[in-house]
């Protein structure tokens, strides 16, 4: 039963750790998103009609 027992506990620590973790990546993986859809947002208005770039209109 002990041994059942210290088990959980250092399952539980683990699973606390990975919790931690995963809102870490969730966080990083926010901004990495926003980052991205920007990047994005600016190729796109460059190829088509420039929104960002006032000079290259047509």
């Amino acid at each position: 039963m002990k041994n059942i027992s210290k088990h959980h506990d250092v399952q539980r620590k683990y699973r606390e750790k990975i919790q931690n973790k995963q809102e870490l990546s969730t966080y990083v993986r926010g901004w990495f998103l926003f980052i991205l859809f920007a990047v994005l947002l600016i190729v796109w208005s460059y190829f088509f009609g420039g929104t960002f770039m006032p000079y290259r209109t047509m």
